[in-house]
C-alpha cells in the first residue's frame, strides 16, 4: 500500500471516536480467540488457512464438524459472497452463521495463530510475582482476532462517510484503489495511548462511494509501530520533561 495524500505527525492523531469505530459490524470480535468467535457467529461460510505447502495442517474438530488446519494465520469467511478467489481450506457443507452479519452481506475474520496467553501470579514465597506466557494447545484458542473486513449491503456516499467521521487522517492508494483511513487511538485517564486501530475505507473507482471497510488492531505490525510511536511521542510529552 502507497501513500500519496498526507499524514499525520505521530502526536497528532485524529481520529474517529472509538464508540463510533466500535459502532462498526464485528469490530467487537477484535481480540477474541476463534473459539470465542465460533460461540458467539456460529460457524463461518468457510476458512482460508496462510499456510504454505511447508506447513503441516492437523485434524482439528469443533463439534462433529472435522477440519484440517495448521497453525498459521486464518482468515474466516461469514457471508456467500466474498472477494477471495482461493480455494477455501474448509467449507461449511451445514448452514454458516449469520448473527454477526447484521447489515453486511460479507465478514472476514482475520486471526493471527499461535497467540499465547500471558498470565501473571504471586510467586509461593510471595517474594515477588511469575509471568508466563503459554499458547493454548487447542488451535481455536491460539488464534486471536487482529482485522475485521466488513461489506456493506447498501454503499455509503463518501460524502456521507466525512460528514459521519471528519475527513480522513490518511489517504491512501492500493492497486490503484483510494484507501481513506482513519486512526482510532485509545488513551488512558493520563492521556497516555493504550490502544490504536486503522479503520480504511475502500472508496469505489469513482471517488463517490463506499462499501467495503477493515478494521486493524495493534495486533497487525505497522499498526503496533504507529502505537509505539504515540508512546514514545507521549513520554517526551509528559514524562521526560
Amino acid at each position: 500500500m502507497m501513500l500519496w495524500g498526507f499524514f499525520l505527525p505521530a502526536h497528532d492523531v485524529r481520529a474517529m471516536s472509538l464508540d463510533q469505530m466500535k459502532a462498526l459490524a464485528g469490530t467487537g470480535l477484535l481480540g477474541l480467540r476463534v473459539d470465542e468467535v465460533f460461540h458467539r457467529c456460529g460457524l463461518p461460510a468457510a476458512i482460508a488457512d496462510s499456510a504454505d505447502s511447508a506447513h503441516k495442517k492437523r485434524p482439528v474438530r469443533w463439534g462433529d464438524v472435522s477440519m484440517a488446519l495448521s497453525s498459521m494465520d486464518w482468515d474466516l469467511l461469514y457471508g456467500r459472497q466474498h472477494a477471495d478467489a482461493r480455494k477455501p481450506d474448509w467449507a461449511n457443507a451445514g448452514p454458516a452463521g449469520g448473527p454477526c452479519l447484521s447489515d453486511l452481506s460479507e465478514l472476514v475474520v482475520h486471526a493471527k495463530g499461535e497467540r499465547g496467553v500471558l498470565s501473571v501470579r504471586k510467586r509461593a514465597d510471595k517474594q515477588g510475582y511469575v509471568t508466563t506466557y503459554q499458547v493454548p494447545d487447542n488451535p481455536y484458542a491460539a488464534h486471536q482476532v487482529v482485522e475485521v473486513t466488513g461489506r456493506w449491503m447498501a454503499a455509503m456516499a463518501v460524502s456521507g462517510l466525512h460528514e459521519r467521521y471528519g475527513k480522513p487522517d490518511e489517504i491512501l492508494s492500493d492497486r490503484g484503489r483510494q484507501i481513506h483511513r482513519y486512526w482510532v487511538v485509545e488513551k488512558n485517564n493520563q492521556q497516555m495511548p493504550i490502544s490504536l486501530h486503522a479503520v480504511d475505507f475502500e472508496i469505489d473507482a469513482g471517488g463517490k462511494t463506499t462499501a467495503r471497510y477493515v478494521v486493524q488492531s495493534d495486533g497487525i505490525e505497522f499498526v503496533q509501530q504507529k502505537l509505539d510511536a504515540l508512546l514514545r511521542q507521549w513520554e517526551k510529552d509528559y514524562v521526560l520533561d
